[in-house]
């Protein structure tokens, strides 16, 4: 397993930020996600559970789907937890988890989203680490 300064260092080489103090909800947009998993995968690092977000841009007036959440380290705007449709993961495969992802809808009362049409829907990662790991010290 890796250690924690070089889980840390993976995290920022594919511009994947944690929320809050631990390694859930490690939001990381979709044109990192699939070498992230396989990365991780490869460092015996066991992903858990996928929770998903929307990204907003710093330009766009509002939010469409999620309640709020941080800015983003990364990019111009931040992300909004969209709180519902979560995925347990039992797979250690990163095609069968990508495909989890890349297949994923979520039904709102009055829609229904799709990964592949909503540029904005992100994904984030809960990576099984340490319990006493703290993602910002």
């Amino acid at each position: 397993m890796v250690t924690k300064a070089e889980l840390d260092n993976i995290l920022a080489q594919y511009k994947a930020q944690p929320v809050g103090d631990g390694y859930i909800d490690i939001i990381v947009k979709r044109e990192n996600v699939r070498q992230l998993i396989q990365k991780l995968l490869l460092d015996d690092i066991q992903i858990t559970c996928i929770t998903w977000w929307e990204f907003v841009e710093s330009n766009a007036k509002s939010k469409r789907f999620g309640m709020g959440g941080p800015k983003s380290k990364y990019y111009d705007g931040r992300f909004s937890e969209i709180g519902l449709g979560d995925d347990e993961i039992h797979a250690t495969e990163s095609e069968k988890i990508i495909e989890i992802i890349e297949n994923k809808e979520i039904e709102f009362h009055d829609r229904k989203i799709h990964f592949k049409q909503e540029e904005s829907l992100t994904p984030a990662l809960w990576i099984n680490v340490p319990n006493d790991w703290n993602s910002n010290k």
